[in-house]
């Protein structure tokens, strides 16, 4: 891979990145897992294709603020993301111990079976 399809590598993931920021910030969780999907099929890419040239100073500071802005958007998904998904997991738990609970309950009440 030259070092320009590189960058336009670390630019388009910096653009799916922003996306996917935006998908987050509208609840739209489908778009955000397609997003994701196709973010992590390009990071697979470029790994697989790593540029053998040595980035030059103006190289290294394009290629940098691509890496801040997919690192900034990627905090701000987690910003929103992480407090569902902490509710989520309190749901489930509550759903597991719930069914635990029956589940005893209907022994009790039914031994035997």
């Amino acid at each position: 891979m030259s070092i320009q399809q590189t960058l336009s590598l670390y630019a388009a993931l910096a653009d799916i990145t922003d996306q996917m920021l935006a998908a987050a910030k509208q609840h739209d969780w489908e778009r955000l897992a397609m997003l994701e999907v196709e973010c992590a099929e390009r990071i697979k890419r470029a790994d697989e294709n790593k540029c053998d040239e040595p980035l030059r100073e103006p190289e290294q500071k394009i290629k940098y603020s691509h890496l801040k802005r997919i690192l900034d958007s990627d905090r701000e998904i987690r910003n929103i993301i992480d407090p569902w998904m902490v509710r989520l997991s309190d749901i489930l738990t509550n759903n597991t111990a719930n069914r635990q609970m029956f589940d005893t309950y209907k022994q009790l009440i039914r031994p035997g079976r």
